[in-house]
């Protein structure tokens, strides 16, 4: 028996509804060797940093914790890293959406009269966006991947900045530590100077004057101790917020018993040619200009036109009509045409002398570091090996001189205040010497640092893409 015209007519609308809802239901795109790359390099660092998208367990902290664990501990644990690792994840994603076609769109309409209401359905593109004529979708993809690199290297850099931190707070403490003890043991040697001219005012060899002096001193140490003590708190503070603990949180008294000394063997050539390579900014710099690059020949694109497609059937004939349509864009603007790749020219440019001004002040940091580091050092041995064995010396002597006579209390108050004054220094310049050491290690040559484990791997991507930005230039 033949179907009566309405029922082919419906049978036909839906077979078209139910084959655009089979094939629309499974599509996947293409991803681009560049996507792939991103994709393989987020989850390789998220093995390490966020498996299961949790965070791992975490090292646990006890007085005897070393300064390696701290730093694991803030590298999983910090949210201004935790944030910067979203930023990366959500920018590699979006590379995924810069190279999808747009979506196809299905319509349904119907004619009613008195007779009744014919169906009609099509299947096509988005009138409200159109499909991208050749070439743009890599472009697109290219440029998500320059901006994908840029947020890593914002994670890079936030993970070193963060260790940076911890380092920083710890050596911060150290000395803290090594004044207050130095500053006690100087109190305790003012408490045997005290009875020292207690016993010569006794036999008449001493006047009045010298235990109010040791007396004087002592009180001025003290109150110099209380200040030191309490600048605890705010040195305890700052570890805190590297370490991504609240007030609330528990964390035990970490006192440094040691401080930690890394190898500084190294030329300044080699040096500077890793910070060249590694450097994060820098990094940021030149996946800036890979996403400019794109951009830019994206918008040289703009005189390709782009399309819009579809096929429909119309249930208000007999027999059912197959309503094939096809369209085009008409780049006709010229002027816009040529603004926008007037821009895309400018933003090149802007990113490519960004990158040459961050690589002329990397070097400028450098040099600079390099000499505070220098100059560190030779406080170091200044305090160190040579005036503070004198002071010492120093220091017997004057002792020696006030018990037979030959020399004033004033002169053993003189030479207790020089070994104070290069204990306190030598300890200031050890932190100092460490301190730039760790600034040079991590912000300046974006090294890992040491006795840590690797939480963002090295990417296969990074080279290539500093190599292109390069050859761009």
């Amino acid at each position: 028996m033949v179907p009566a015209p309405r029922s082919l007519r419906l049978a036909a609308i839906s077979l078209l509804v139910a084959c655009a809802v089979a094939l629309l239901s499974g599509c996947t795109g293409t991803p681009t060797p560049d996507e792939n790359l991103a994709r393989r390099d987020l989850k390789s660092a998220a093995a390490k940093y966020r498996p299961a998208q949790a965070r791992p367990p975490l090292p646990a902290l006890d007085e005897n914790s070393k300064l390696p664990d701290l730093i694991q501990f803030a590298l999983l644990n910090n949210p201004a890293v935790e944030a910067a690792y979203q930023d990366w994840a959500a920018a590699v994603e979006e590379i995924t959406t810069a190279r999808s076609l747009p979506d196809p769109m299905l319509t349904f309409g119907a004619e009613i009269s008195r007779d009744g209401a014919n169906l009609s359905a099509a299947l096509g593109t988005d009138p409200m966006n159109n499909w991208p004529g050749p070439g743009k979708l890599p472009l697109r993809a290219e440029a998500a991947y320059g901006a994908s690199l840029k947020y890593r290297a914002v994670f890079e850099r936030e993970l070193l900045a963060t260790a940076l931190a911890v380092k920083r707070a710890w050596f911060q403490r150290w000395v803290l530590e090594e004044k207050i003890r130095r500053t006690r043991e100087i109190i305790a040697l003012l408490d045997e100077m005290e009875s020292l001219a207690r016993a010569r005012l006794a036999v008449g060899k001493a006047t009045q004057q010298d235990v109010l002096r040791a007396q004087m001193e002592r009180d001025q140490l003290r109150t110099d101790l209380a200040g030191l003590e309490d600048s605890r708190a705010p040195l305890v503070a700052r570890l805190r917020s590297g370490l991504g603990l609240a007030a609330s949180d528990p964390l035990p008294d970490l006192v440094p018993r040691e401080m930690p000394s890394e190898s500084a063997t190294f030329t300044e050539q080699s040096l500077l040619d890793t910070a060249f390579a590694r450097n994060p900014q820098l990094k940021a710099m030149r996946a800036e200009v890979v996403q400019a690059m794109a951009l830019y020949d994206l918008a040289r694109k703009n005189t390709v036109p782009d399309y819009a497609f579809g096929v429909g059937v119309s249930g208000g004939m007999n027999p059912v009509a197959v309503l094939p349509m096809f369209g085009v864009t008409l780049p006709v603007w010229r002027d816009k045409i040529a603004a926008e790749v007037a821009k895309g020219r400018a933003d090149l440019g802007a990113a490519q002398a960004r990158l040459s001004a961050e690589q002329l002040d990397l070097a400028v940091r450098f040099a600079e570091t390099a000499y505070a580091w220098r100059e560190a050092d030779r406080s170091v041995a200044l305090h160190g090996r040579l005036q503070l064995p004198k002071a010492r010396a120093a220091l017997d002597a004057a002792r020696e001189g006030y018990v037979s006579g030959a020399a004033g209390f004033r002169d053993l108050l003189d030479a207790e205040r020089d070994v104070l004054e290069h204990h306190l220094r030598h300890a200031e310049a050890l932190g100092e010497r460490e301190m730039v050491l760790a600034e040079m290690s991590l912000v300046v040559l974006g090294q890992w640092p040491e006795n840590v484990e690797p939480v963002l791997p090295e990417s296969e991507g990074q080279t290539g893409t500093a190599e292109n930005a390069r050859g761009k230039q």
